[in-house]
């Protein structure tokens, strides 16, 4: 029962200072450009994933948006949550578990410091040592041979994909 987790954490956001509501920030230039990258580099190696759950802050919806209209019925199949912002790890974990029951593919688009840890908990010990930190705008693809429920903390990682790995980003 191979099942699979993309986790991405949403791409760089407008700068906090006092007065601004972190919820309602938007994606810089930056991050914009960033998600014009990756979407068809995504599209290009990876299957649309069966279920969708996005932290319902604004940097989030947009860093969804450009894979909305890239992969066919993804829209259909996201469910934007509250629970995913500021979430702990074992939040995200349940919320991965429970999506898990009705889909072979999960992508989450959410934040960190939970993204970054929830990646590092279910990856088998020898990927998560490469791993220094989970930038904005990563992508992780960890893979569960056994499934999510029975590997998870033995999930192999199949890619990390960083602003870093597209030139001018």
């Amino acid at each position: 029962m191979n099942q699979t987790l993309y986790l991405l954490r949403h791409a760089k956001a407008e700068p906090w200072y006092p007065g601004v509501n972190d919820f309602s920030r938007p994606l810089s230039d930056k991050g914009n450009r960033h998600m014009a990258n990756l979407c068809p580099w995504a599209v290009e190696r990876i299957a649309a994933p069966e279920a969708v759950l996005c932290s319902s802050s604004t940097r989030t919806r947009e860093t969804i948006e450009p894979f909305l209209g890239i992969w066919p019925g993804v829209e259909d199949r996201t469910t934007y949550t509250d629970e995913i912002y500021e979430a702990s790890t074992g939040t995200l974990h349940e919320l991965a578990m429970q999506a898990f029951q009705t889909a072979s593919s999960v992508m989450m688009v959410g934040h960190n410091p939970g993204f970054e840890y929830l990646a590092l908990a279910v990856m088998s010990d020898a990927d998560a040592n490469r791993i220094a930190k989970m930038a904005t705008g990563t992508l992780a693809v960890i893979e569960f041979a056994g499934g999510y429920e029975a590997d998870a903390g033995n999930g192999q990682l199949r890619h990390w994909i960083t602003r870093k790995d597209f030139s001018g980003n």
